[in-house]
């Protein structure tokens, strides 16, 4: 009697996407002399100019409780990440027409766009250790260890919403445009580039609505150290924003790959 097989625990296709993440680092800066290394430059590049305007010439620099550069660094890193990502998703399978005459599975060219973006939020999470050990700071092991998870949550959220950006956007490509619009303006509903604490009433409300706001609370917790309530309590809310996510991307799978490949 032939038993059935196991279900594996990992998908099939893993193994291949550390050589396919790497080439794609790779060909994405093919002639720079600086190679790999302008996946921390450019953002770092975009930190200084929203240090100057925003910071010095506006004035918000002195109205927050941490160092203007590492209020940006920390939000704008793992912004530009997920950015990158659902705005790579939204062309991962137009550029990928070999797709349909092949087995190959969209998981893989979501996590293959995910895994090269995230280089930048991992980036950011540097700069924050970075900071608090230079800074002398003396957070607790969970203010520590809330960036790590963090980061965890927010590249799982993101593969749930690259599964269902990357048919979507394929069957009704007027939704990529409408999609940047919509992240521009996440921008400025999130605490990327301002303090939370500059918000107020109506403003508060949106931000505290917004999962990337008690995202970038576990990130910044190094240098802005959270009780472990609102520690727990903005990991919760996370959470259920990636569960939604993941869930969304798995029914985006089932119900629109086929109709989304046909199109390619």
């Amino acid at each position: 009697m032939l038993l059935p097989r196991p279900m594996p625990l990992l998908p099939v296709w893993l193994h291949s996407l550390g050589p396919l993440v790497l080439a794609d680092l790779r060909r994405r800066y093919a002639g720079s002399a600086l190679g790999a290394l302008w996946a921390g430059l450019g953002p770092l590049v975009e930190v200084g100019a929203y240090a100057l305007v925003f910071g010095w010439l506006l004035g918000v620099a002195q109205q927050g409780p941490l160092p203007y550069v590492v209020l940006i660094a920390s939000g704008l890193f793992p912004w530009i990440s997920l950015r990158e990502t659902l705005e790579g998703c939204t062309s991962v399978l137009p550029d990928s027409r070999w797709i349909r005459r092949s087995r190959v599975p969209m998981e893989l060219l979501v996590a293959r766009v995910l895994l090269a973006s995230s280089t930048r939020a991992v980036v950011g999470v540097v700069v924050v250790f970075g900071f608090a050990a230079a800074a002398g700071a003396r957070p607790g092991l969970m203010d520590w260890t809330w960036p790590l998870i963090a980061l965890a949550l927010q590249v799982l959220g993101s593969y749930g919403l690259g599964r269902l950006v990357a048919p979507l956007t394929t069957i009704f490509p007027d939704l990529r445009p409408t999609l940047v619009s919509l992240l521009t303006l996440l921008t400025f509903a999130s605490p990327i580039l301002y303090p939370e604490s500059l918000a107020h009433g109506t403003l508060k409300t949106i931000l505290l609505c917004n999962p990337f706001t008690h995202l970038l609370r576990l990130y910044r917790s190094p240098v802005a150290p959270l009780p472990w309530q609102v520690g727990v309590y903005s990991t919760g809310i996370v959470l259920a924003a990636v569960l939604v996510a993941l869930v969304a991307g798995e029914l985006a799978r089932a119900r629109l790959w086929l109709r989304a490949r046909d199109l390619l």
